[in-house]
């Protein structure tokens, strides 16, 4: 099964579906892998910290948080 973080969901389906919400508790970060981003860093929202906020400022991609 893929996973996506919220901003790779956006942007490939249009909505967040919340594959990786929920990880551990809140407040902690988590290193998992999104089908979108690779290794990556996701707060308890699902919210990719790392790749996607670099990707969104390289190619100037509107998401909506």
């Amino acid at each position: 099964m893929a996973d996506f973080c919220k901003q790779c969901s956006i942007e490939v389906f249009g909505e967040d579906f919340g594959d990786l919400r929920g990880l551990g508790s809140p407040n902690v970060i988590y290193s998992t892998i999104c089908e979108g981003c690779g290794p990556t860093i996701v707060r308890f929202d699902g919210s990719c910290t790392g790749k996607c906020v670099l990707k969104r400022e390289a190619h100037s991609v509107p998401i909506k948080d």
